[in-house]
């Protein structure tokens, strides 16, 4: 029995890392001044880090970026999120130097592979609607699909399920956790 589950655990897990390893390589930031011909390949130019936000600038995104949702096995943007959209580019036009990752979600309903392709496909639908409103490429760090591993909500009715419908937006890299050591 054991060998059962890992086989049938083996291509959601495989499939879930390389997503995994295509957003972390997304996510690398080139140093710009880096490309003047001397650098063969982006492999060559130099990796530049990115500060976390300030705590007053990730208190302010937290509140003017807003995530959006979407209908039941759907990607397509609604009217209603278009105009989050739009807000949550004005606010991230006007602060160039926060970067955000958008991590689309699914509800609890259908299978692991079915749930990361679609939530992946509504992290890109935001970011291709973001790029159309200005917002510059590079300012999202990267854009997946986590399928259903991060619920917001856990009931199993209509109403949890569209909050877990969604792509949510984050500040990056994220805040630094605060770590307490017990003293001796």
């Amino acid at each position: 029995m054991g060998r059962k589950l890992g086989r049938k655990l083996l291509l959601p897990a495989t499939i879930l890392f390389c997503a995994m390893g295509a957003a972390w390589a997304q996510s690398i930031q080139v140093d710009p001044s880096e490309l003047d011909g001397s650098a063969t390949s982006w492999k060559d130019a130099k990796l530049v880090s990115v500060p976390a936000p300030r705590a007053s600038e990730q208190q302010q995104f937290e509140q003017a970026v807003k995530d959006i949702h979407f209908d039941f096995n759907k990607a397509e943007l609604r009217t209603e999120d278009r105009a989050i959209l739009a807000s949550d580019a004005e606010w991230l036009k006007a602060h160039p130097d926060v970067m955000i990752t958008l991590e689309g979600d699914a509800d609890e309903r259908g299978d692991i592979i079915y749930n990361v392709v679609l939530s992946g496909e509504r992290a890109n639908a935001a970011k291709d609607a973001l790029v159309e409103l200005g917002v510059a490429e590079g300012q999202i760090a990267f854009a997946t699909g986590w399928g259903k591993l991060y619920p917001v909500c856990t009931e199993s009715d209509e109403n949890c399920w569209s909050q877990n419908r969604r792509t949510h937006f984050s500040a990056w890299p994220p805040p630094e956790e605060q770590t307490n050591i017990a003293s001796r």
